[in-house]
């Protein structure tokens, strides 16, 4: 923790905040306990890092506008409950993050809600005009009347090319083999060796293999970043790449994932086009121009709640709803 403060403090990087408990907002019954998750987590960063955070990451890219509330038969229907997004801004974060659908299906407004048409409205004086719901820009979110936090949109090739096992980089065959490991110790020696090895062919592990195979792909991931930087829907001046993942995929999941971070930062470093920087960095340069009103999703499958509420859990939410309200109850006193 005081190396990551060290790092924010000098502005190399920018630590985020989230929700308490991983707390799947958009389906909780009560306001207030949005509030508390969002007040805790604050509170929590604040005592971590010394400050409190501007960006938040949505546990799961979870998102519900303002609107009726009614997300299975026996909730407590709800005519109107406020946007997660107004949640955000009254906790003090400045933007967050969504995934791809959630924007392209959105409506592109003004920053007061005012209906944009054509070529959207987003783009500097100085730069080009870029098509609406493009997702390299921040919006600003309306769930009602203006404007007051900004969402950035998860790029899908970018993120696909370093987060699928099956179509990137974790599943080259060099990398070291997560699901195989010598009993007792939980030694893993072996390597991936191909798509579809059963558990008894694997190969062993070559650690220099690997290594060189992270900095290829890190030298890849870079020039895939500068290839959509000079694409016809990132050519604006107030084009932003965004491409985030769980943490635990570097190190974890992907053994040799820390290496290629510091390759692909590396690569950029060297290559003079696109350059890293935080979510504040680029606000404070590149305020939204465009809001966007969107729907409800996330980043599971499908792209709704589906994942966390469906037939085979719901029975899970129907005990929780009416222990979210005696808590309620009970918190006063």
């Amino acid at each position: 923790i005081a190396a990551f403060r060290a790092l924010a403090d000098a502005g190399r990087l920018e630590i985020i905040g989230s929700a308490a408990t991983h707390g799947l907002l958009p389906l909780l019954a009560r306001d207030e306990s949005i509030r508390f998750q969002l007040a805790v987590g604050v509170a929590e960063h604040r005592r971590l890092f010394g400050k409190a955070p501007r960006g938040c990451w949505l546990p799961e890219c979870a998102y519900r506008p303002r609107g009726s509330w009614n997300p299975w038969p026996g909730a407590p229907a709800v005519p109107m409950r406020r946007g997660i997004d107004e949640h955000l801004a009254d906790a003090g974060f400045r933007f967050f993050f969504v995934d791809s659908h959630l924007a392209s299906a959105g409506r592109p407004l003004g920053l007061y809600g005012s209906v944009v048409e054509g070529p959207a409205a987003a783009a500097d004086a100085a730069d080009e005009p870029a098509p609406a719901r493009t997702p390299y820009r921040a919006y600003g979110v309306l769930s009602s009347g203006r404007a007051r936090i900004a969402a950035y949109v998860r790029d899908p090739l970018a993120s696909s090319q370093v987060w699928s096992r099956h179509e990137g980089y974790p599943g080259d065959a060099a990398y070291l083999e997560f699901h195989k490991m010598r009993w007792p110790g939980g030694l893993k020696l072996w390597r991936v060796t191909g798509a579809g090895v059963d558990l008894g062919e694997k190969q062993p592990y070559e650690p220099a293999a690997a290594g060189e195979r992270a900095r290829i792909h890190g030298e890849h991931f870079a020039s895939l970043l500068q290839q959509i930087g000079t694409s016809a829907g990132a050519r604006s001046k107030a084009a932003v790449v965004v491409a985030p993942f769980d943490t635990e995929l570097f190190g974890h999941w992907w053994f040799e994932g820390p290496d290629f971070l510091g390759d692909a930062y590396r690569a950029i470093a060297d290559s003079g086009g696109v350059a890293p920087v935080t979510g504040s960095e680029h606000l404070t340069r590149h305020p939204p121009r465009t809001g966007i009103r969107m729907p409800a999703g996330s980043w599971g499958a499908k792209g709704d709640f589906s994942m966390w509420l469906s037939e085979s859990t719901a029975w899970t939410w129907q005990r929780l709803w009416p222990l979210e309200a005696a808590f309620w109850d009970a918190a006063p006193a």
